[in-house]
Parts: structure tokens; sequence; C-alpha cells
């Protein structure tokens, strides 16, 4: 927001249903830039889903009447079969309890989703343990993946907050190095690397907040704390955690 793009034509906008406007209008500023390219207009692409906003705050994004031209990606065929079930009831929820800050509208489909069929893979729930069983857990369970064939590349743990994450990723680290790994051999070494986000590409297990997160994708997540209250926009925040898993999901609520 603070600079010029001068040598900029099109622009293509991903996860647009999280951009804020604390910092400006970024939206008018993109439209900006497009339209008044010196080599003539630009396209300005924006991707969105509304059912995975993950804030409270305003978009600004203009409201869905003026979204035109549009089209609708309802074609799903990443997520095992039941997370792809569990992903179509809490669509459900978010639609009959969206935050306050979505457009009226905004969650209604000209088209319902079509869900590939046949994609194995696991969903479990797991609540009311307190966070170092939850820890203990997440550990176990990320010790027997890697015995039985998956690399951390393939594991993301995320929580609600990015406060959760500084303040959980020691006690996620002491929780990984008690567990016996002396089968592991060299992958051991890697099982105790973890980074946030920003290095998704490298072989080490993700540990960061849903939010930044968003976009991304890997076999295995582990989701911690979500939804532990039922505050404005919990199921649109579940949604954007399982829709982040392709293969097998583990949701975490830790008893408060």
């Amino acid at each position: 927001m603070k600079n010029n793009f001068e040598h900029v034509q099109h622009i293509v906008i991903d996860d647009a249903q999280n951009f804020r406007t604390e910092d400006g209008d970024w939206y008018g500023k993109a439209k900006f830039i497009t339209q008044t390219a010196r080599d003539g207009p630009g396209v300005l692409w924006i991707f969105l889903d509304y059912f995975q906003t993950n804030h409270l705050s305003c978009s600004g994004l203009p409201p869905p009447s003026d979204q035109y031209p549009r089209e609708e990606i309802t074609r799903v065929v990443r997520s095992a079969d039941p997370i792809a079930n569990y992903l179509q009831q809490i669509m459900q929820e978010a639609r009959q309890n969206p935050p306050p800050n979505l457009p009226p509208g905004s969650l209604v489909m000209r088209y319902e989703p079509k869900w590939a069929q046949g994609v194995p893979g696991n969903l479990e729930i797991i609540e009311d343990l307190n966070l170092e069983e939850i820890l203990v857990y997440v550990a176990d369970k990320c010790r027997f993946l890697l015995q039985n064939g998956y690399a951390p590349r393939d594991i993301a743990v995320l929580f609600t907050k990015a406060s959760e994450v500084e303040k959980c990723k020691d006690r996620f680290l002491t929780a990984m190095r008690k567990r016996k790994m002396s089968q592991l051999n060299e992958e051991c070494d890697l099982l105790l690397q973890v980074d946030d986000a920003l290095d998704v590409l490298t072989n080490h297990i993700v540990l960061d907040s849903v939010c930044r997160f968003s976009g991304l994708e890997r076999n295995i997540v582990f989701g911690i704390n979500p939804g532990v209250t039922q505050q404005a926009g919990v199921y649109n925040l579940l949604l954007c955690l399982a829709s982040r898993a392709k293969r097998h999901l583990y949701i975490l609520k830790a008893s408060v």
C-alpha cells in the first residue's frame, strides 16, 4: 500500500476474503493500477471463498452484487471422503451462523459443489484433553505416520491464533523429543525440525496458525484448539482448517 507499481499491468489475488483494510483500500488501489497501466488496461483476477473467512474485520471487497464478471469453481477433487463429508456439514453450519462481517448473500452458491468419491483418508475429532496431552498425542501420531511412509513435508500442525504458536512451539518440540524415535534413524533429525508456513516447500513439519496457512495444503493436518468457544465465525475457521488437509485431518479441542 505504500509503494507505486508503474511497471505492473496485471494483478492476481488469492484468498482475498482474508484481506483487510487496516492499511487502506487495497481493492481500489489494485483496480487503479490495472486500469491505468502504461501499456493499456490490464486484468485484475480475484479468487476468494467467503466460507473460509478467518477474521471479523472489513475485507475491502465490493459487495457480491458488484463482483462481475464472476465464475464459480464448485468441483472438489482433492479431499478424502471423511474430510469432504465434514466440509459439507460445516458449510451448512456456516450458512446458518455467518460471521457479522460477511455481506448478505455471500454464502449462497448458484451451483452446489461436486465432490470426488472414493478418496481414502480419515478424520478424527478429539475433545477434553489438556494442552500437554494434545501435544503428546500429536507427537505420538507424527512418529507413527513417519514410521509408516509419510515425510515431514506431509504434516502441518495448525493453531487457532498466531500467539498460540509461539507459546506452544518449545513445548511441542519437547514432546517430540520425549517420544521413542530410535527406529527413525536419520529421519529423527528431520522430525525435530519445524518451521512456519513461509517454508512450506521444505521437508519440515509446519507449525503455524490456520490464518497463515490459508491457501496452502498438506496430506496431514492437525488443528489444535479450533472452536473451543462458539465465537462468531467459528465454522468459517473450521472450514479454513479442514480444507487444508488432503488425506488425514485431526481436530483437537483442548478442555477449558
